[in-house]
């Protein structure tokens, strides 16, 4: 165990634990009081649902007393209605009344008598048509049973049935005839409709070939359209390079305005020396032609028109000339534009050539922000307002004494300005009289964080190639991208496709349409076939039962035959007292009238039975009239007693009634005010509810807490135990290795490094210092002092305010030897440089570090004041390990190494 390393703090802790108690091979887990926590959140739970389940108890006591309520109403209504009742029949119950309904009961009784003496003679009547019914009977029984009756219905029912037999015969042959008909018929149709179908196939056939043909169509038109559109993707990814080269290969152009676009093109594309024989090296790299952002796309092209529409009209309040545009100069703008995203600082190419190389030697302005560029450089005349107001004398110097403003004003104004405290060279640059030969454009990337777009002006003061109007020019941008959108074609192509596709749904509707056609075709077809199916099953059933009934028609001819034998037999017999036997014809004769005789017997005895039985069914009808009223008498000598009774009883009754109603009302008082009680309680519990819901929420989550903790301890209970039994396993292991004791590293858990990328970045962008810069020409020695392209207008500025300016710093520096002076590091530098005075000018402080040279306290960090570090605040542009290095007396060159770290910036296309 000797040498063992712990890597955290958490695993030092546990290891201590289970080391402590290796000696009895356990170890004993820390009291934990989880457990507890959990019965007790389940307590609080259970002390929280009182008050709602008391809620929930006495709204079921409410329930039960408006149940009884309504209970006892609906007893009370009853009541009610009795006692309404018994006073109606109170009102009735005269002695005269009573007289009369006694006197009723009388009658009826008698009336009951006679309607039972009624019964009796009709249950005679009864009796007597009974026994003569059977007597008539019994005569026909005679009758019958000598055989002539059967013997003739037995003729008569095989008569019958072969009748019958005939007729169904008949009936068949018909329908026979009638679905051989509706058979011919059907297949008729049938045939129709296979012709039908034939032709809807073919319908189809054609509308399937016509989809094709549609399908082509659209096919054809989109590929029309894709392809117009694939070109002007095309000429459009070239963006402002194919523009110059329209013009520079366009022959009606004049050779000047050529030169000019060719100039402009080799400069977009990066091609060597394109212009005042300098090769930019970055172009490729910063500039992605033609794209949306890029300052070469077409809407950026669009935009920067705008710019210089908006320009003029501050150069009119001056009364000054519209600068002529170069393309040369455009391409140039496009370029410093593009190099914001390129480059991993926001500043002029020009002053960053040592590490991007040359660029252009022109006039140039550069603006950022979501703001009109030509705004943001004019809104330095500021400067110059605020400095007039402290400074009367200024205003003949501000540029708008004199109106037109002339080159010479303007040179003088220049002059006046140029030792101020001011920055004007941008807004100075708008307002030049004689510029000329000028070019905008703009980007729409992401120049640092929370700034996007980059713009810029440049004119070409040197070796102009051309120049041309600002109507001109914008009239050759809008028909170049009028040409190259091709919006017209696009969309009479786009009309094409949107044409060609209706046709292709008409075509492909009317194949669906052709379809259905045929399968409602189809399905007719099935019908009609199912149709004949059962027709020809109709016609096999009836010649079936055609040729049985003829079978049928031959037995039932021969019972009839059969028949006829028994009946002559029978004849014969009956026939036999007459004695004719000697006579055939005397014997027929007799035969006949004894058949006759036999009838009329027969015929006689039939009639008496059916008299009998009529005269039967009249008396039990007489017999069951008679009991009807019978019982319609006693039920209403039944009523007559009731209605007596109730007279007799009337005030006993009423006095009842009025009774049942009080007590029923007493009910119904008694269970409103158990109501109400029960509801008062209620009301006082519904607060306490309240309250108790929200202790049953907190409660729950208080126990959800509580088990996700125990779970969590009971976890680590079981990792501990696990651990133990692993480490008791490799001291087992190591027993006959070493005797030496096991030991525990005093070593200290190392302290986890900061996490990559976890520091604090500034992103604060360096203000470059120009005062290094040595320009060989006129214009450069004008551009060394504080307006020379140096403080590049940023959004930083206008996000600024005047009030932040004036406590910006707190340092005081007076002008009164070296023993004061103080130490600064310039942003951007990490050197220090000694600062000879200060001035405040409108809330602003201006540190001087040379003979003509101030910097804004802004734009430096002081570090010592004479020789000593400072304390006090310093400007918050620097780091905040600028201050920790000043309080901490770190030497000067420590101080700038540490501001130049913590000025660090995100670079862009490195």
């Amino acid at each position: 165990m000797k040498g063992l390393k712990y890597t955290s703090l958490a695993v030092a802790a546990l290891t201590a634990t289970i080391l402590a108690s290796t000696n009895n091979g356990k170890v004993q887990a820390a009291s934990t009081n989880e457990n507890d926590t959990v019965t007790v959140a389940k307590s609080d739970k259970e002390k929280a649902q009182a008050p709602d389940n008391a809620y929930s108890a006495q709204q079921a006591k409410v329930n039960d007393s408006q149940k009884n309520l309504s209970t006892k109403q609906v007893i009370a209504k009853q009541a009610q209605d009795k006692l309404n009742s018994a006073t109606e029949i109170s009102k009735q119950a005269t002695p005269e009344n009573i007289q009369k309904a006694q006197k009723n009961i009388t009658g009826q009784q008698d009336a009951i008598k006679n309607a039972q003496q009624n019964v009796n003679d009709a249950n005679a009547d009864l009796n007597k048509a009974q026994a003569q019914l059977a007597t008539a009977k019994q005569k026909q029984a005679d009758v019958k049973n000598s055989g002539l009756d059967e013997a003739k219905q037995n003729v008569e029912k095989v008569q019958n049935a072969l009748n019958d037999i005939k007729k169904t015969n008949a009936n068949n042959e018909s329908i026979l005839t009638t679905n051989k008909s509706a058979l011919t018929e059907n297949n008729q149709k049938i045939a129709t409709v296979n012709n039908k179908i034939a032709t809807a196939n073919q319908a189809v056939v054609d509308a399937q070939n016509n989809v094709n043909a549609k399908q082509q169509a659209l096919a054809d038109a989109k590929k029309a359209l894709k392809d117009l559109q694939d070109q002007v993707a095309k000429d459009q990814a070239s963006g402002a390079a194919g523009f110059f080269k329209s013009i520079a290969d366009n022959k009606d152009n004049s050779e000047s305005l050529r030169e000019d676009a060719r100039t402009a093109y080799d400069i977009v594309t990066g091609k060597p020396n394109a212009y005042q024989d300098i090769t930019v090296r970055w172009v490729k790299q910063a500039v992605e032609l033609g794209q949306e952002k890029d300052s070469t796309s077409f809407s950026n092209m669009e935009k920067a028109l705008g710019y210089y529409e908006h320009w003029m009209t501050y150069r009119d309040k001056y009364g000054l000339s519209h600068p002529s545009i170069s393309l040369t100069a455009v391409a140039i703008a496009m370029l410093s534009s593009d190099f914001q995203h390129y480059s991993d600082e926001f500043n002029h190419p020009i002053l960053l050539t040592a590490k991007y190389g040359p660029f252009y030697e022109d006039e140039e302005d550069i603006s950022a922000g979501d703001v009109n560029p030509i705004d943001n450089w004019m809104s330095e005349k500021e400067d110059i307002d605020n400095y007039i107001k402290d400074h009367p004398d200024a205003a003949a110097y501000s540029f708008e004494s004199s109106h037109p403003l002339t080159e010479d004003d303007w040179v003088r104004d220049v002059d006046f300005w140029s030792n101020k405290p001011v920055d004007i060279g941008h807004y100075t640059s708008m307002i030049k009289p004689d510029a000329n030969y000028v070019g905008l454009a703009g980007n729409e990337y992401e120049i640092e964080p929370f700034m996007d777009n980059a713009d810029s002006m440049d004119e070409i003061e040197f070796n102009p190639i051309n120049g041309m109007d600002f109507n001109s020019y914008q009239n050759l941008v809008h028909s170049y991208l009028q040409n190259i959108k091709q919006e017209d074609q696009i969309n009479t192509l786009k009309a094409n496709v949107e044409t060609a596709s209706q046709n292709l749904t008409a075509a492909q509707n009317a194949v669906q349409a052709a379809q259905n056609n045929v399968k409602s075709l189809q399905a007719n077809l099935a019908e009609l076939n199912n149709g004949s199916t059962k027709i020809n099953k109709a016609i096999a059933d009836t010649q079936d039962a055609l040729a049985k009934g003829r079978e049928n028609l031959e037995f039932e001819q021969k019972q009839l035959d059969q028949a006829n034998k028994n009946l002559a037999a029978v004849q014969a017999k009956v026939g036999a007292k007459a004695k004719a036997l000697d006579d055939a014809k005397a014997a027929q004769a007799k035969a006949a009238d004894a058949l006759a005789q036999a009838q009329n017997v027969l015929a006689g005895a039939t009639a008496a039975v059916k008299s009998a039985q009529t005269t039967v069914d009249n008396a039990q009808g007489n017999v069951n009239a008679k009991n009807k009223d019978l019982k319609a008498a006693k039920a209403s000598l039944e009523s007559l007693k009731q209605t007596l009774s109730s007279l007799e009883n009337a005030k006993a009754n009423l006095a009842s009634a009025q009774a049942a109603l009080t007590a029923a009302n007493n009910d119904v008082l008694t269970a409103d005010k158990d109501v109400k009680a029960q509801e008062l309680i209620l009301a006082s519990l519904e607060e306490a509810k309240g309250k108790s819901d929200a202790q049953v929420a907190s409660a729950e989550k208080d126990l959800k807490k509580a088990e996700a903790a125990l779970a969590n301890e009971q976890s680590k209970l079981a990792a501990a135990k696990a651990k133990l039994a692993e480490l008791n396993k490799k001291a087992n292991n190591n027993t006959g290795k070493s005797d030496s004791k096991p030991e525990i590293s005093n070593q200290k858990p190392a302290k986890p490094a900061t996490k990559p990328g976890s520091e604090t970045a500034n992103t604060e962008k360096p203000e470059p210092d120009f005062s290094g810069n040595n320009e060989s020409d006129s214009k450069k020695e004008q551009n060394s002092t504080d307006n020379v392209k140096s403080d590049v207008k940023s959004e930083n500025k206008s996000n600024k305010t005047k009030e932040e300016s004036k406590s910006s710093s707190s340092v005081k520096i007076v002008d009164n030897g070296d023993d004061s002076t103080a130490s600064v590091v310039l942003a951007g530098s990490n050197i220090a440089v000694k600062v000879y005075g200060e001035k405040t000018v409108n809330g602003t402080t201006y540190y001087k570090i040379g003979a003509n040279h101030w910097v804004k306290a802004d734009k430096a960090h002081v570090v010592s004041i004479g020789g000593q570090a400072t304390t006090k605040q310093l400007p918050q542009t620097g780091a905040k390990n600028e201050l920790i290095a000043a309080i901490s007396g770190l030497t000067v060159a420590s101080v700038g190494i540490a501001s130049a770290m913590g000025m660090s910036r995100k670079k862009k296309n490195n």
